[in-house]
C-alpha cells in the first residue's frame, strides 16, 4: 500500500531552493527510522511545461541507503494560471498524494517523498522517485504495443478498484454530483457548446450538429448517472497513454501512472473512454477494444469488486464515450491548436457513431 506522502512547511518554488540541506529533511521526515544525510545535489534536467516544471536531481548520500533511490523529479506548479480549466491544478494533486494515494497500491504509483502546497501563493511541489532507468513512453502520437496496453489498463482497475463504491466518496474523498451542481453544470454545457459551434471556426457536418444537440437536449440523463453511486471511483481524469510510464522489462516491474493533478470522483469507465474511444491522443484502435475492457474488467475482479459485471461496465463505457464529444468544446476553450481540436473532435464523434450513442441515447 502507499506510504503518505510527507508534507513540507516550505514550498519550492525554483531550482536555487533545491539543496543538499532541503533534500536531507526531506527525507529524514519520510523514513525517521533510518536517518540519511545528502552530501550534494546534482541538478540533471530543468523542463519547464505548460503547466509546471519538471527538475530531475540526482543525490549523492554520505553514507548511500539501501532503501532510498539516488534519483528524483521534482515538479514545480506555478501559482498563477489563466486557464480557469487548470486553475487549481497544484493544490489538486497534493490533495491526491496526501488524501488520496494513502488508500491506493504502489505500485502502480510512483513512489512520493514530498509534497508542499501554498494557498497563498497557489504554489507547489512534489518529490517523486525517478524511475527514466526502469521505465519509458511511446513515441508521441503512437500508442503502446497491445501488451503495453493490457498492462496499462489493468494498472488503471487496480486503482479504481481501491476505492470502488467507497462510502468516503463524497465526504472525506472528492464531491459527488447533485442536483444543483448537475443544473449548473448542464448551464455551463449549454452556454459552451454553443460558443463552440458559433464561434470556434471549426466546420461540423449535419450529423455532429445534430449529436451536438441530441447531446444537449440529453444532458441530464447522460452526466445525471454521476449522482448514483454504483461504479464511482476516485480517476485519473486525463488518462491518456503518456501519463503511464511502461517497464523496460515487465518481467521485473510494471506500469506505472502519473500526474494526478485532474482527479476526481467519476465512473471508472470515464478513464476508458478517453483513453480507448478517443484514443488517449493516439489513433483509436477498434479492434483492441474490447480486449482491453475485458482485462480491466478481470483485473476489477481480481482486486475484490464482484458486483459489476460486463454487460453494466459496457453501458458505461458507452456512456462516457458520449461524454467524449465535450472534449473538443473543453479544448477549443483552454485554447490548444485547432488541430488538436479537430482530431479530438473527429475522434469523439467516431467512437458515439461506432459506440451507437444515439441509439443509447433514445
Amino acid at each position: 500500500m502507499y506510504d503518505k506522502a510527507e508534507g513540507s512547511e516550505r514550498v519550492i518554488s525554483g531550482v536555487e531552493q533545491v539543496t543538499a540541506e532541503w533534500l536531507t529533511g526531506v527525507l529524514r521526515r519520510h523514513d525517521p527510522v533510518q536517518p540519511v544525510t545528502v552530501g550534494a545535489v546534482r541538478i540533471v534536467l530543468q523542463k519547464r511545461l505548460p503547466y509546471s516544471t519538471i527538475i530531475r536531481l540526482s543525490a549523492k548520500y554520505d553514507d548511500p541507503p539501501a532503501n532510498l533511490p539516488h534519483d528524483f523529479v521534482l515538479k514545480l506548479a506555478p501559482g498563477k494560471i489563466t486557464d480557469p480549466t487548470t486553475v487549481d491544478v497544484g493544490r489538486a494533486e497534493v490533495e491526491f498524494y496526501q488524501s488520496v494515494a494513502p488508500g491506493l497500491p504502489c505500485p502502480p504509483l510512483i513512489e512520493c517523498f514530498d509534497t508542499g502546497y501554498s494557498a497563498d501563493s497557489g504554489r507547489s511541489h512534489i518529490l517523486m522517485r525517478d524511475l527514466s532507468d526502469t521505465h519509458s513512453q511511446p513515441e508521441q502520437n503512437q500508442a503502446p504495443s497491445p501488451e503495453m496496453s493490457r498492462l496499462a489498463v489493468e494498472a488503471l482497475a487496480r486503482v479504481h478498484a481501491a476505492w470502488w463504491n467507497s462510502p468516503e466518496l463524497g465526504n472525506s474523498i472528492g464531491k459527488l454530483f447533485d442536483e444543483a451542481a448537475l443544473a449548473s453544470f448542464i448551464d455551463d454545457l449549454e452556454s459552451s457548446v454553443t460558443d463552440f459551434i458559433d464561434r470556434s471556426g471549426v466546420l461540423l457536418t449535419r450529423e455532429q450538429l445534430d449529436a451536438y444537440d441530441l447531446v444537449l437536449k440529453n444532458a441530464a440523463q447522460i452526466w445525471g448517472r454521476l449522482m448514483h453511486r454504483e461504479g464511482l471511483t476516485v480517476t485519473h481524469g486525463d488518462c491518456h497513454w503518456w501519463n503511464y510510464l511502461y517497464p523496460r522489462d515487465p518481467q521485473t516491474d510494471t506500469v506505472r501512472i502519473f500526474d494526478w493533478h485532474l482527479w476526481h470522483v467519476d465512473l471508472g469507465a470515464r478513464d476508458l473512454a478517453f483513453l480507448l474511444a478517443l484514443g488517449g491522443f493516439a489513433e483509436s484502435r477498434p479492434a483492441l477494444e474490447n480486449g482491453l475492457l475485458r482485462a480491466y474488467r478481470n483485473k476489477l475482479s481480481e482486486c475484490g469488486v464482484s458486483d459489476y459485471g460486463w454487460e453494466q461496465l459496457l453501458e458505461d463505457y458507452r456512456w462516457s464515450a458520449i461524454r467524449n464529444m465535450n472534449l473538443p468544446v473543453i479544448f477549443w476553450t483552454q485554447g490548444k491548436h485547432e488541430s488538436t481540436v479537430r482530431s479530438a473532435l473527429e475522434r469523439a464523434f467516431a467512437s458515439y457513431q461506432r459506440l451507437q450513442g444515439e441509439d443509447l441515447i433514445a
